[in-house]
Formats: C-alpha cells, sequence, structure tokens
C-alpha cells in the first residue's frame, strides 16, 4: 500500500472519530470534558509512541503528526 494511501485512510478515521465525538455529544450521551479527554489521552500515547521510535523509523513523524492533531481537535471541541 502506499503511503498516500496510508495518509488518507488516517484522514477518513480521524474525520469519522470526530463525527461520531460531536453525535455522541450533541444527543447527550458523552459530555465535552469526556469527549476531550478521551482525544488527548490518545494524542498523550501517539507523542509517547513516537518519542519512543527511532526518528528514522517509517511513522514515527506521522505519530508525532498525529498527536498535534488531536490537541488541536481536542482544544476546538
Amino acid at each position: 500500500m502506499k503511503s498516500v494511501d496510508d495518509a488518507a485512510y488516517a484522514m477518513a478515521a480521524l474525520s469519522a472519530a470526530v463525527v461520531l465525538f460531536r453525535a455522541l455529544i450533541k444527543k447527550g450521551l458523552l459530555t465535552r470534558e469526556e469527549a476531550v479527554r478521551i482525544i488527548l489521552d490518545e494524542a498523550v500515547s501517539q507523542a509517547i509512541q513516537a518519542e519512543a521510535q527511532d526518528p528514522r523509523e517509517p511513522g514515527s513523524e506521522a505519530n508525532r503528526h498525529c498527536a498535534e492533531i488531536l490537541k488541536l481537535i481536542a482544544e476546538r471541541l
């Protein structure tokens, strides 16, 4: 699979997760604070994983970017 395909799948999954969180918040099944905490927990996990990887290893930069994107989403949710 091409790296472009990997990025497209990751972006689609991220978009679906944001839509799901917003729908759950709107329906009252999840509070905004809970959603932000869940997203920030995942961002921390991705950041830790990126720090543990060798910078030359494929995917390490993607994990750093993923952590940053998740932090931005949590701030705007």
